[in-house]
């Protein structure tokens, strides 16, 4: 699953641009009780590094 999630590409905004990136990382955050997501981690073309959940997982 994590290399299915690394090669695919998501939309991500920032500034009010868009952008398709892959990314770097990939991690599950899921707290006790709770239903996990899962956080990818983005570098910007201008160098800045972004986060946003790519995927939901079931309960």
């Amino acid at each position: 699953m994590a290399e299915e999630i690394l090669n695919r590409e998501y939309e991500v905004e920032y500034a009010g641009r868009v952008y398709w990136l892959k990314p770097v990382k990939a991690w599950v955050l899921q707290p006790p009780g709770k239903p996990g997501v899962v956080v990818a981690l983005f570098k910007l073309p201008d160098g800045k590094t972004v986060r946003k959940v790519v995927m939901r997982l079931p309960p």
